[in-house]
């Protein structure tokens, strides 16, 4: 009985250790197993196969119309940018292109034509397709073959509505060069209540004996508009030439009467524009001083009290020396000039150039664009002038002549010299 108790319990106890060490050594195994395994071989993504590819849709590239323009037409707030804005977005809509307005500074270094003929030998590639350029560098341009020329591209009669002045800045020889599209000019603005006419000449300026403001320049200048239209007043010839110690004389003459009388501004020495003296006239301040067709438009609210007329000078006669602007193509790839000959088309159409030189407070440099202008007494004055109006001749371009009118005209004004001193200065160094 004993020993087969016992048998049963060895009996019992090796059934629970089997039962209990085969589990854990079939897990064992199958661990060690697992671990020897060699890991799964990655499946490469499918590719594209060459015939896939080449029938894929591919997303057509849109071109682009690159323009550089002055920072004063496409600067944040710029006056005018509503309707340029417009017309290139338009335009970019309807011709499936891109249209990128880049603002550079209008002159000087690394303005405009600063930045085409530096650019032009080492980036070729990322010059503009559109330029505006101010009308007196156009010759220049044209003749460093910077320009496109525009005889195939353009109309004729976008040439013949031009004015006077923006018909011979758009053309080189017989080449048409560019498209003059804005214009501006020096003037007299005066009050009426000192003087009920514009004061034509220098006579009535003097028998006045009110102050007369214009910009002389500071040491640094050569020339102003004021100093040029007052020497070429007192020239004889009907071409007036550089170089007339006659009209000098009678020109520091002027200035040497101006400044015995006190009519004179000690602000107008230093200046080179009309700007300071517009706004001593805008004030009150100043009865007779010379402003801009620009700086009137942009404030003529502000001058109710004031009249416009000439500028004046010697011999009475009105003369105007216009300044403005103006487009040139500059990419030789026939498909970007269609676009761009097509664009500046669109910017100098008569009513949509009218629409923008208001909102812009410049004038339009053709005839039918003015026309779609309020009337007014302005509108008229300003269609005189560019009609009449010249640009900078070419004289003007001599540092030697300008600097000596300049310095001579400065030393009579305040006072240094005598009118006479001056001019045998001037003369002596030309």
């Amino acid at each position: 009985m004993a020993s087969a108790t016992i048998g049963e319990f060895c009996a019992l106890v090796y059934n629970q250790t089997m039962k209990t060490l085969l589990p854990l050594a079939l897990a064992m195994l199958l661990w060690t197993l697992a671990a020897c395994s060699p890991a799964p071989t990655p499946v490469p993504a499918p590719t594209a196969t060459p015939e896939a590819a080449h029938h894929a849709p591919a997303t057509p590239e849109i071109p682009t119309l690159t323009l550089w323009l002055p920072d004063w037409m496409i600067l944040p707030e710029a006056a005018g940018q509503e309707t340029l804005n417009q017309v290139t977005a338009a335009f970019a809509s309807e011709k499936n292109v891109s249209v990128q307005m880049i603002p550079k500074l209008a002159t000087g270094k690394g303005g405009l034509l600063d930045a085409l003929r530096t650019t032009k030998p080492v980036a070729p590639a990322i010059l503009p397709d559109i330029i505006a350029l101010p009308l007196q560098e156009i010759p220049q341009a044209g003749s460093e073959s910077l320009l496109q020329p525009l005889n195939e591209q353009l109309p004729d009669a976008m040439l013949d509505d031009l004015y006077p002045f923006a018909r011979q800045a758009s053309q080189n020889n017989e080449a048409w060069m560019a498209v003059p599209f804005a214009a501006d000019f020096e003037h007299l603005s005066f009050q009426p209540a000192v003087l009920s006419d514009p004061p034509v000449n220098w006579d009535i300026i003097l028998a006045s004996k009110k102050r007369y403001s214009f910009p002389v320049g500071s040491a640094d200048s050569t020339w102003t508009d004021a100093l040029l239209l007052h020497y070429l007043s007192a020239t004889t010839s009907s071409k007036p030439t550089e170089r007339d110690s006659a009209a000098l004389r009678r020109q520091l003459a002027f200035y040497q009467a101006l400044y015995q009388a006190g009519q004179t501004d000690a602000d107008m020495l230093q200046t080179a524009n009309p700007r300071g003296s517009w706004e001593q006239s805008l004030q009150g301040a100043v009865p007779l001083a010379e402003t801009t067709a620009r700086l009137w438009l942009s404030q003529q609210g502000d001058a109710t009290f004031l009249r416009f007329g000439p500028t004046p000078t010697q011999d009475g006669q009105a003369r105007y020396l216009i300044h403005g602007w103006a487009y040139a193509i500059i990419t030789a790839d026939e498909t970007q000039q269609a676009l761009a000959a097509d664009l500046i088309k669109r910017l100098t159409e008569p009513q949509t150039l009218a629409r923008w030189s208001i909102q812009a407070h410049i004038l339009p440099a053709n005839r039918a664009s003015l026309q779609q202008w309020p009337a007014s007494d302005y509108r008229n004055f300003a269609n005189e002038s560019l009609e009449n109006g010249f640009l900078m001749p070419a004289f003007s371009q001599d540092e030697a002549f300008t600097r000596a009118v300049h310095q001579a005209s400065r030393a009579v004004l305040s006072g240094e010299r005598s009118a006479e001193e001056a001019w045998k200065q001037a003369i002596a160094s030309w």
